[in-house]
This record gives C-alpha cells, structure tokens and sequence, in this order.
C-alpha cells in the first residue's frame, strides 16, 4: 500500500538491508525498553507482516521479561493466513488501517491497493476470536468523509472498534512533492481497474485543496454520527491507555472511537517511544527529534546499560506538544 497522505514523496525506496535494525538489533532494543519500565510494544510499519522472521521475533520479543501485551498495526492484506502464528506468538491487538469501504476510493487512497484482501483479513480476524480489533480511519473532506455513517455501522455487525482520525495537513512544501509525484507511487499490481476508477485523480484533487478545505474535525464527525444514530457515552476504552475517547451506538458490538491530532491534541498523556526501522528512536511521532541507537548497537563499546540510559533520556525528554506541520513523511516513522 502506498496511502497518499502517509507516503507523500518520491517512488517507495527500500533501504539497503546493512541500514535498517537487524531482528536481533530490534529484540536488543525491546529488551532494554522493557528495562525502563516499557510493558506494551507494538509492532508497525511499512507492513511489518512482509518483514522475513517478523513472528518469531514477536514470539521472542513476547518473552522478555516485564513485556506484558504485545500489539500489530497492518493493512490487513496479508493477515488472514498468519492469525493463528501470531496469536500462538502472543499477539493480542491488531490496528488495521480502512479509510473506504469503496474499492474505487481504496484503490484512490492506497494507489491501487485492493479492498477485498484487506476486508477479508478484518473478518478472518473478528472470526478467529482471539484479538482486540481496531479500525483506524483517517477522515477527509470532501474524500471520504460521506462514508462516516457506513464505517460507524461496522460495529453495529462486528465486536471491533472503529476509530476516527483527523487528516493531518501536509506542509506546503511536502503537499508540493506528493502532487508531483502522486502518479509514480502506485502500489505494485495495479491494473486497469484502478485507472479506470481515475488513477490517483482525485487524490492530486484533495491534496490541491487548502488545509480548512481538506480538515474534518472530531467535533464535526460526532455532530454528524449524532444526526445518524443514536450514541451513548461510555467508561470502557478498549485501547487501554491509547489516544482516542470513545462512546459507541445504542446496542452496537463494538465502539467507535475518535482520535484529535489537530485540534484537540493528546500529547500531554502520550507515553509511548517510536523505534524506526533504520534505528531511530523517537520520543514523538510528530517531531524531529531523534534518537540514533543503531550506531551504538554497532559501536564496539556497546552495552545494555548505554541503551538504556539513552530510552530513559528519550522518554525524559519528551517534547511538550507535537509539531505537525513540520515536512516529514510519515512513512518514515512508521506512522
């Protein structure tokens, strides 16, 4: 997948294998965090299920010690057949990215990926039984946002939750980069279907709006879901100590959550780190400072106790808020 508002840059480029972490680099790391008090560790991407040895190292990273709940987030295409070594892993929480139930706007969004694999592995997941399951939404005006009330009805069918996120505006420079290259980065296997439907047409079209054009914001989204169904507060937050605020529709299976990047930000409850594939440790998702642990983990001097004193300094140093409308893709931080 290769979701326009998440890879706004030139073509996809794989880094050569010597400059992304090692599995046992990765498991080092998860260790030493767990150290620090770390107990929940969640496993992203990219799509970390076309990592080679992704489930081993889960099982691996499942037994440190103090690691208590181990989590995935995916595009679902490829799920349905790992559930059953995943779940033996120790995996209990999946996030899966769905920003359509439409496969025309799917394949817009995604550039050319396919709904129905993704689609399947959300029901093979609820079937399987064994998973907290939680759809992650990215709205959009004058996208998507008219599908709202069909991706809220999910739980009204299925035990899982749908959680609504706010578009984050690209910087004008980043929005400049993903127009002019938003016809090469289309996902491997596209066909004529997806030309058909328009190409990333109206995906160039969104991303020529202005940011009050293109932001739709919780306040908003709740104000139309009330005008569709009838909605209760609720105590129960099934993402634990996560973003999102959540209520659900009168006699749903599930929630529906919503999660305010923008104008109701979350960050002076945040408590989580970021590890990037090529050894970057981040304190925030949504800013440039950075952490770089694969140097050390290379360096001849390297010990545990260095790493460790460098995740606490990451954790102590956590900025105040994030800062947004820095120009960064977030396909690089594993957004």
């Amino acid at each position: 997948m290769r979701c326009f508002y998440c890879l706004s840059g030139d073509l996809l480029q794989l880094k050569p294998r010597d400059e992304i972490l090692t599995l046992e680099e990765i498991e080092e790391v998860c260790v030493a965090a767990a150290q620090c008090g770390v107990n929940y560790i969640r496993f992203t991407g990219g799509e970390p299920l076309v990592r080679q040895g992704i489930i081993d190292l889960i099982e691996r990273v499942g037994r440190i010690e103090g690691v208590r709940k181990l989590g995935l987030s995916t595009n679902a295409s490829h799920l349905a057949e790992v559930l059953d070594p995943l779940h033996r892993a120790g995996v209990r929480n999946l996030n899966i990215s769905l920003d359509s139930l439409r496969t025309d706007r799917f394949a817009q969004i995604t550039r050319g990926g396919k709904l129905k694999p993704t689609f399947d592995g959300i029901l093979a997941a609820v079937a399987h039984g064994g998973f907290t399951i939680k759809l992650n939404c990215v709205m959009m005006r004058g996208f998507n946002e008219d599908e709202l009330p069909e991706l809220a009805a999910l739980t009204l069918k299925y035990p899982l939750s749908v959680r609504f996120i706010e578009y984050m505006p690209m910087g004008q420079w980043q929005r400049e980069k993903a127009i002019r290259n938003m016809g090469a980065n289309i996902a491997d296997g596209a066909d004529d279907e997806f030309r058909a439907f328009g190409g990333h047409t109206a995906a160039t079209e969104f991303l020529r709006k202005t940011p009050q054009e293109q932001m739709y914001s919780i306040e908003e989204m709740k104000r139309d879901l009330a005008a569709r169904f009838e909605l209760e507060e609720t105590q129960d937050r099934p993402d634990g100590a996560g973003p999102a605020r959540y209520f659900r529709i009168r006699g749903a299976r599930g929630f529906i959550g919503v999660i305010s990047p923008v104008f109701n930000p979350f960050c002076e409850n945040c408590n989580r780190i970021r590890l990037t594939s090529d050894g970057r440790l981040k304190s925030c998702l949504l800013h440039d400072e950075k952490y770089h642990v694969k140097k050390l983990l290379r360096s001849e001097g390297y010990s545990r106790d260095k790493l460790v004193a460098v995740i606490r300094e990451a954790i102590w140093n956590k900025p105040e808020k994030h800062e947004f409308s820095r120009n960064f893709d977030m396909s690089t931080v594993g957004g």
